[in-house]
């Protein structure tokens, strides 16, 4: 039994000092085709690109603005059904047949939140 066990210790010693050597190679570049290349500086113009729309840039105040403003027809499209807009107390009234709840019973029936889903 010792010489397995003396030949398993003497095949790890021997791969453990195979393994130390590969991790001891040179990682040293030796021509100036393998150097790691220098940090790229950006240009001012790759810095105003960046920069393009960022309120925080100190040329935002000389960006282009569009010349096209929206005509009302184009805001009130856009604020429909929206509670922030000041037309929103003006929205059309809903249809209904005068039996608010009944119709709201029935909306609610396949909900998870109908209190009493046996009820519809």
């Amino acid at each position: 039994m010792f010489p397995k066990l003396s030949l398993s210790v003497i095949a790890a010693l021997a791969l453990s000092a195979a393994a130390g050597g590969v991790a001891r190679a040179d990682a040293t570049p030796t021509s100036m085709d393998q150097a790691a290349p220098k940090p790229h500086s950006p240009t001012n113009a790759e810095i105003d690109a960046a920069e393009t729309g960022n309120p925080a840039s100190t040329d935002y105040a000389n960006r282009e603005i569009d010349s096209h403003s929206p005509t009302n027809a184009e805001i009130n499209a856009a604020e429909v059904g929206n509670p922030a807009s000041p037309d929103y107390r003006n929205r059309p009234k809903l249809d209904t047949d005068g039996n608010v709840n009944a119709e709201w019973q029935r909306l609610d029936a396949d909900t998870p939140a109908n209190p009493d889903p046996d009820d519809r």
